[in-house]
């Protein structure tokens, strides 16, 4: 055999060998792979982690993206604002103001969240200081309509606002949001592929916290949605005599102001005696037999104390029992004088 066939059978043989071993190898890795998806627990063998993370973090890049589209979108077309109303009020007849104000809260399709009304002391003039605390939601675009309404219906004394731009971190609950939908998507593939029960229960686990943070994203968003769609107005409003003027006034009409507030006064004051006094008579009817019957008692005594006092008077100065009095110097006669 000459040397060029040997050469040549020998380097045949080198690569059958190579060509063997190298199947091996391949079939190796391929088993190898397949069992560690397969029967791996959660902390050994991270493939089923590996993997899912993988498609997970592809499909929230997607989502990311899109976000960032989105972001834009909402920028361009639709603000997230929150609008927030401080209104102090006056009214000359609470319940008729709050009767108004009411009814236009339910005919612009809002609601009262809450409400407070106090009566409480008095003034110096004997009139109640009546207030009221309210809290309501208006629909947005219909805020500036009720705001007429309460300035019809009352005297504003004092009118603040806030508009709070919440579109960035809406879009970033959204982003978050979608981000855990493609995680929780994943989760569900993965589980129903996994046989072992560790990996059964490392999933499921996992899947119980991605659903708990999607719920509270959701909240959050839901929250956003509620304080953008309805603008919040904290109203207070105070009954009173007459309102609080809106301007500095001469000292004329200061003097006619102050002059007919005065009979006002008097005449409400006659007015609230009266109220009293019709309110109390049982008790004032009481306290005058009360009386009646206590001077009667002291006259009564008083009468007969008088009359024990004369009698005794008398009794001891009768001339029965009281010697004369001899007023002249005559003598007595006796049987020396005769």
């Amino acid at each position: 055999m000459s040397m060029k066939k040997r050469v040549g059978i020998v380097l045949a043989c080198v690569m059958s060998f190579a060509i063997v071993i190298s199947g091996c190898g391949s079939s190796s890795d391929g088993t190898t792979e397949f069992a560690v998806g397969k029967n791996a627990a959660p902390e050994e063998a991270g493939g089923v982690y590996d993997n899912a993370a993988a498609e997970v973090a592809e499909e929230s890049a997607d989502y990311s993206g899109g976000a960032g589209e989105q972001a834009q979108t909402v920028t361009d077309t639709s603000r997230k604002l929150i609008t927030t109303v401080n209104i102090s009020a006056e009214s000359e007849n609470l319940d008729d103001t709050i009767s108004k104000l009411t009814s236009k809260v339910t005919e612009l399709g809002g609601y009262i969240e809450n409400s407070n009304v106090y009566n409480g002391s008095r003034y110096s003039s004997g009139q109640t200081v009546r207030t009221a605390d309210y809290t309501i939601r208006i629909p947005a675009d219909k805020l500036d309509g009720f705001i007429e309404t309460i300035e019809n219906a009352s005297n504003i004394t004092s009118k603040s606002s806030n508009v709070e731009d919440v579109t960035l971190s809406y879009v970033d609950l959204e982003s978050k949001k979608n981000a855990l939908r493609a995680e929780e998507k994943s989760l569900l593939g993965i589980l129903e592929s996994a046989e072992k029960i560790e990996d059964i229960l490392a999933v499921q686990e996992k899947l119980a916290d991605v659903r708990y943070q999607l719920e509270s994203i959701e909240s959050q968003l839901r929250t956003y949605d509620n304080k953008v769609d309805y603008s919040t107005v904290y109203l207070n409003i105070e009954e009173v005599v007459t309102y609080t003027p809106t301007e500095e006034k001469g000292a004329f009409a200061r003097m006619g102001e102050g002059f007919v507030k005065s009979l006002k006064s008097i005449g409400h004051g006659f007015k609230e005696f009266f109220i009293w006094f019709v309110i109390h008579i049982p008790q004032l009817v009481l306290l005058g037999i009360v009386v009646f019957v206590i001077v009667f008692i002291v006259k009564k005594s008083q009468k007969k104390s008088a009359a024990k006092r004369e009698a005794f008077m008398r009794q001891i100065g009768t001339p029965e029992n009281t010697p004369p009095v001899n007023t002249t110097n005559e003598k007595p006669e006796g049987k020396d004088g005769q």
